[in-house]
């Protein structure tokens, strides 16, 4: 693989994902380790422009609590609370600059995120069992 994440990007992510998906029971560190693994093979077959988007967006967010008043480290350094919140705050902003990169991060880290079997099961997704139910029903 020619691309790799630095270090600081691959905490920023790891502790994006920890804050997106934050349950009761995780996520666990192997699917965090997924995740971060998944979002660099991402960046691997894209055009060098929206590698550099999205590295600049990761960036963007490591810093945002330091550029919003929040808290005088990166996200990567903050609790679970404050990393939420901040979360929070970008999900209502009206400035497509803190918007976008959440919408993104959503996006792409929740397909990495939920391949895994079991976490679709602790969220209660039938899996198989639907695709019966849609065989009876035809």
């Amino acid at each position: 693989m020619a691309f790799e994440l630095a270090p600081r990007q691959r905490a920023v992510i790891r502790a994006l994902g920890a804050a997106l998906f934050a349950h009761a029971g995780g996520p666990r560190p192997e699917q965090l380790d997924a995740l971060v693994d998944g979002f660099q093979r991402h960046l691997v077959p894209v055009s060098a422009v929206q590698r550099t988007l999205f590295l600049l967006a990761v960036d963007l967010v490591r810093w945002l609590p330091v550029l919003l008043f929040i808290a005088p480290r990166p996200f990567e350094d903050l609790d679970l609370e404050r990393r939420l919140r901040l979360l929070e705050r970008m999900d209502r902003s009206r400035f497509t600059v803190l918007l976008m990169p959440l919408v993104a991060f959503k996006s792409l880290l929740s397909m990495y995120f939920f391949e895994d079997e079991a976490e679709l099961r602790a969220m209660g997704y039938p899996g198989d069992e639907r695709k019966r139910w849609l065989k009876i029903a035809a």
